[in-house]
């Protein structure tokens, strides 16, 4: 079934051009996902003030929760939007992420903040919701343009987060930045329900809630026992629960996915190696993402005090000098990238020099981390690398996966980045947790040792992924398939999107049909 309505359904038509309608509604969808960008990199650069607050070796968690709850709620959310309609969807997905910005901004304990947090992270189902509403309600030009607008909006924002950021905690602490996520995300349920149309467009679909639940728990069992190991005792009673009782669960799973006419994860997809290969590049990029970019602020923002050896105990709002060339290292590499892609060059190579750039941003971080230009330096190795990565990754499914097969894929991708992007940050802290300290004020610093360890292990899992795609995951000349829609414009809106919330949207653009594509008539 198309997925496009005829233009009445906006009040114009597509020679008429833009009406005011549309133009608001492009602005509102916009302004939806840089509560997505804000939600993924707030928190990371205000972590070292939250740690003050509520003292744990357990931060990782405030990104996990937020990644896990959105990777979860997407498909389900994906599928209610064919069911009740996308607007009606996105607008309830938004109020319920207010929500949970409202109660992080109040938390009395780390539990309240972490819960918090997941309701947050259902905002990221928005990434597919505002691309699928605006197929639905635009016509093919305007669609494609808006689409691009929305994303290239989010990655502009990005380069105005840190310094954002840093403002309102230096003038009303972390909980300002909640009190904020929360004014903007209920203010847009209130625009976009009165402003934007709603598509007409209704598939009969049923959400595999039974996959969602069995693969949430299956995988919070397991984090927990990551997390909470070194606590409880690896081999003890309530470690060894967690963790067979989370393995149980998940091949549970994987069972009723093979069984399943429409599962949460199409494992049948993972038989192709392009597939394979771009989810398995696609994820641990975002998982790098995710991570480095907790370990920069730690580094830069942590004060040297008695037995640290590093730290250059910057203010939040200094702290920008040195985010703000990341994000834009990122963005001017995707955006570069995006008219390579349209002049034919291979979006392939560009995700593996991507990957290639983490080494040297982890290697940077490692031993050059004593100077504020030192930081920058890592930062922008950094941002090149999630800039190529991310903005490659879109072609790369279109160019490796049949026209009819893209949304599956795109489904499953998304997925699966979202999914690591919550582990990941339990994998860091809980390398780093034996060489934590809590100081005397209460906070908690991390040892120089631990990052270390941590970013050179990134080091050998990038160095590995390259030695795959060189050998067993090098896709052959048969793996390339020829779409009669060119991709052109896809890297071209995915290119600008900050590198912590980038992926989802990525996978998002090819998750129908590419806008461009119609628009062009190609």
């Amino acid at each position: 079934m198309d997925s496009h309505l005829p233009a009445p359904s906006v009040g114009t038509s597509e020679k008429q051009g833009w009406t005011a309608r549309m133009v608001l509604t492009t602005i509102f969808l916009a302004m939806v996902l840089e509560a997505v960008a804000l939600g993924a990199a707030t928190v990371a650069i205000a972590l070292p003030s939250i740690l003050k607050v509520f003292p744990t070796t357990q931060g990782g968690w405030l990104l996990s929760a937020y990644f896990l709850a959105g990777a979860v709620a997407a498909p389900l959310l994906g599928k209610c939007a064919d069911l009740y309609g996308k607007k009606k969807v996105l607008v309830i997905t938004m109020a319920i992420s207010g929500a949970g910005a409202v109660l992080c901004a109040i938390a009395p304990t780390f539990l309240v903040l972490l819960i918090g947090r997941a309701l947050q992270g259902v905002v990221l189902a928005t990434l597919a919701l505002t691309y699928s509403l605006l197929r639905d309600i635009f016509p093919p030009k305007p669609a494609a343009f808006a689409a691009s607008a929305t994303v290239t909006g989010m990655g502009i924002f990005g380069l105005a987060t840190p310094l954002a950021v840093g403002w309102l905690l230096a003038s009303f602490g972390f909980r300002g930045l909640f009190w904020f996520d929360a004014i903007w995300t209920i203010g847009l349920c209130v625009l976009i329900a009165f402003v934007s149309p709603e598509s007409a467009l209704r598939r009969k679909s049923r959400p595999d809630v039974l996959g969602a639940v069995l693969l949430s728990i299956g995988v919070l069992a397991v984090l927990l026992y990551v997390s909470l190991g070194r606590t409880v005792g690896w081999a003890s009673g309530t470690g060894l629960a967690l963790l067979l009782g989370g393995l149980v669960v998940l091949a549970v799973f994987f069972t009723h996915a093979r069984r399943a006419a429409d599962p949460i994860v199409n494992l049948s997809l993972f038989t192709r190696r392009p597939v394979v290969l771009v989810t398995v590049f696609g994820a641990v990029g975002y998982a790098l993402s995710a991570t480095i970019g907790q370990v920069i602020p730690l580094l830069a923002m942590t004060p040297r005090e008695a037995g640290v050896t590093y730290g250059l105990g910057l203010t939040t709002v200094e702290y920008a000098a040195i985010e703000t060339p990341r994000a834009l290292a990122s963005v001017v590499v995707g955006l570069l990238l995006g008219m390579l892609v349209a002049r034919g060059r291979s979006p392939r190579v560009f995700m593996v020099l991507g990957m290639a750039c983490w080494p040297l941003a982890a290697l940077s971080l490692t031993f050059f981390n004593t100077t504020e230009v030192a930081l920058i330096g890592g930062a922008i190795l950094a941002g090149l690398g999630g800039g190529m990565v991310n903005a490659s990754l879109p072609n790369v499914v279109m160019q490796a996966t049949p026209a009819a097969d893209q949304g599956s894929v795109a489904g499953t991708v998304q997925l699966c980045q979202t999914g690591l992007g919550a582990v990941a940050p339990i994998l860091m802290f809980t390398v780093m947790a034996p060489y934590a300290n809590v100081t005397a004020t209460g906070g908690v610093i991390y040892g120089e040792t631990g990052f270390q360890v941590y970013l050179l292990g990134t080091v050998v899992v990038a160095a590995i992924l390259l030695v795959l795609v060189a050998t067993v995951l090098r896709p052959k000349p048969t793996d390339i398939v020829h779409n009669k829609v060119a991709p052109e414009p896809v890297g071209a809106m995915a290119s600008a999107v900050p590198a912590e919330a980038v992926l989802p949207v990525q996978a998002a653009p090819v998750i129908d049909r590419p806008l461009a594509g119609e628009a062009s008539g190609r």
